[in-house]
């Protein structure tokens, strides 16, 4: 139920606004125009006329005081301790109104105060170390008016405002310190404070560009530096001039360094055309550029053009703190010269072939490298090339294998070869951009070769040696196992011949037998007995002994021999015992023996096994008997033989 106190105030007395009342708002022990949240507050009457007996109120707002409509429970009455305490927990504009009834029909005093009530945060800040022992605070808006702040050394710098980042250098010689800041609100009691630590930088050493490597040299090129002796916490400028009088100027600035070496550090879309110098400067987090600077190191332009085989070098950059240049050609150092030469000539190049160069500067006494962009030419000639070497052999296919060899450093855009085939003048054979060549040759028959090339300048060499394999025939005689060889000299090796030697192959292509030789013809009276399929070739070694070329390779088949008795003698006296098949070449055999009945009496798949005269043990009667052979040679021939065996008793 509602309580309307103002109907008894108004038969007892009539309220009046602003008049007789006085009150202080205390907290903390002190009287405040600001009222922190979450503390308590006491409200003080200062009025002149005080008494016990008078009924005093306060309503804590936020709004005016309604003498018509409020609520009693919500009023600030008088505690135990004869206090008036009130705890505000939201931050806000507050109307505090001051109410006392005089009773005795005396007046009823409304005394309103607007007040504000604030919240009272944890500061936040953040301290960044400076260069020459100084630091730097920055305090984050989080609504105080002003901040003290205490730097751990015993000085307090007070009322700083927000906003504000207040630079303090350090005279102590300590690297750590603890900083407190403390928010404050004007007219108020409110105090909160928040501590961070920080580390003082110490002084930094100068940093040196140790390796500067342009990467690419073009108008969007890219630089890649090695830095060194860097300090962790600071920054590091990237500063450059085109020109060894102008200003430097700042291309970069590094996040604070974490390593004293930075190895991978690229500067990319750079025109790198012409040299430009760089240095490197040390820089704190607080924004001061500091006087700590490398010493400058130039980039290098290299230009490369072609001659008559050979490439001319010059190179360029900015400053002469130069002790050498090292050149070099595909990764190899041709010659170091001294720091003023700016020109080198590379001579004997091949044409055709690709060559690339950089340019190294040792600089400040070797702490410094500047190496250029790798830049490449394909060499050009006016001059007719040297004649290759041809060599020549067959092929266990009797194919006649070809092989140029060029000079050293050349190369062949294409190659030219010709053939003469028993002694008619050369004609074209092919034209190859390859330097082997393999020629079917059929029919076989005595041939020479020569060919030339195009290098990649359109220059063509003359025509090589002429080289001609030896070339081989071979004749059985009539009547007699021998055979007759005859051969063609080898052309071609530029020591000449050294000797020439006839070898035996088997069907495997392995040498069983060879035999030296002289002239151009050999007769072989006693042919291998071993092997039915004959294979000879020639092979000829060079003066030196360090080539070698094959004949094509002739075969000669060896007729199969089998030898079969008409009759033997099984008696005991050692002539004659036994049946047995004898010949030359035989690789499989088998053999059956029939009575006159047409019955198997013997029967054998090993021609070392021969027939003895008996059946099971039993000698058998003399007589004819019938036989069958059957025989692969080999050769992989086949043959059958059909006849009579007697047997005599």
């Amino acid at each position: 139920m509602r309580l309307l106190l103002f109907i008894l105030l108004l038969f007892t007395a009539i309220p009046v606004f602003g008049q007789e009342g006085c009150f202080r708002a205390i907290q903390n022990e002190q009287e405040v125009k600001v009222i922190c949240a979450g503390i308590p507050v006491f409200f003080e009457d200062c009025s002149a006329d005080q008494n016990t007996q008078y009924t005093t109120f306060y309503d804590p707002g936020p709004d005016a005081f309604d003498p018509q409509y409020f609520e009693q429970s919500e009023l600030v009455n008088r505690g135990a301790d004869g206090r008036f305490q009130y705890t505000y927990t939201e931050p806000g504009k507050y109307i505090i109104t001051q109410i006392i009834n005089r009773g005795g029909g005396k007046s009823t005093t409304i005394e309103p105060m607007e007040f504000e009530v604030v919240a009272t945060p944890t500061p936040s800040f953040t301290v960044q170390a400076c260069a020459s022992r100084s630091v730097q605070v920055t305090i984050a808006d989080i609504g105080y008016d002003l901040y003290d702040i205490d730097y751990g050394d015993n000085t307090v710098v007070r009322e700083v405002k927000d906003g504000e980042q207040p630079r303090y250098t350090y005279q102590g010689t300590a690297s750590n310190y603890t900083i407190t800041v403390r928010g404050k609100y004007t007219g108020s009691s409110c105090e909160t404070s928040s501590t961070n630590t920080v580390t003082l930088l110490p002084t930094p050493p100068t940093p040196a560009i140790t390796q500067l490597e342009v990467l690419r040299q073009a108008t969007d090129g890219e630089v890649l530096f090695t830095l060194e002796n860097l300090q962790p916490g600071y920054r590091y400028v990237l500063e450059q001039r085109t020109t060894a009088t102008g200003n430097f100027e700042t291309i970069f600035t590094s996040a604070p360094a974490t390593q004293n070496r930075w190895v991978d550090f690229r500067i990319g879309k750079v025109d790198t055309r012409q040299p430009i110098q760089f240095r490197i400067r040390t820089a704190d987090n607080c924004g001061n550029q500091l006087a700590i600077l490398s010493a400058p190191v130039s980039s290098l332009v290299l230009d490369v053009q072609t001659g008559n085989e050979l490439a001319n070098l010059n190179w360029r950059s900015i400053g002469d703190n130069v002790q050498t240049h090292q050149v070099y050609r595909d990764g190899n150092q041709l010659v170091e010269l001294n720091g003023s030469t700016t020109t080198y000539t590379d001579p004997n190049l091949n044409c055709g072939q690709s060559y690339c160069y950089q340019v190294s500067s040792i600089l400040h006494n070797g702490q410094s490298r500047s190496i250029s962009a790798s830049r490449c030419i394909e060499a050009t000639s006016t001059t007719t090339p040297a004649a290759g070497y041809l060599y020549s052999t067959y092929d266990e296919n009797n194919q006649v294998q070809l092989n140029l060899t060029l000079p050293q450093g050349q190369t062949a855009q294409q190659v030219r070869y010709q053939r003469s085939i028993d002694g008619v003048p050369f004609a074209d054979l092919i034209n190859s951009e390859q330097t082997n060549y393999t020629d079917l040759l059929q029919p076989l028959n005595p041939a020479c070769y020569r060919a030339s090339y195009t290098n990649p300048c359109e220059r063509s060499a003359a025509y090589s040696n002429t080289t001609c394999p030896v070339y081989l025939i071979a004749v059985p005689q009539e009547n007699s196992p021998a055979i007759t060889f005859g051969w063609t000299g080898y052309v071609g090796f530029p020591d000449g011949v050294g000797r020439y030697t006839l070898e035996l192959l088997d069907t495997e292509g392995r040498v069983v037998s060879s035999i030296p030789v002289t002239g151009n013809t050999y007769l072989e009276r006693n042919p291998s007995d071993e092997l039915q399929e004959l294979r000879y070739r020639i092979r000829v070694t060079s003066g030196n002994g360090s080539a070698t070329s094959f004949s094509n390779t002739v075969v000669i088949q060896q007729p199969l021999q089998v030898h079969i008795p008409n009759a033997f003698t099984p008696n005991g006296d050692g002539l004659n015992d036994v049946l047995e098949v004898k010949g030359r070449f035989i690789g499989s055999f088998s053999i059956k023996v029939y009575n006159n009945m047409g019955q198997v009496v013997f029967s054998a798949d090993d021609r070392n096994t021969s027939w003895d005269g008996t059946y099971q043990g039993k000698p058998q009667p003399a007589g004819a008997y019938a036989y069958e052979i059957n025989i692969v040679s080999q050769s992989g021939e086949t043959k059958r033989r059909t006849g009579t065996v007697t047997l005599l008793r």
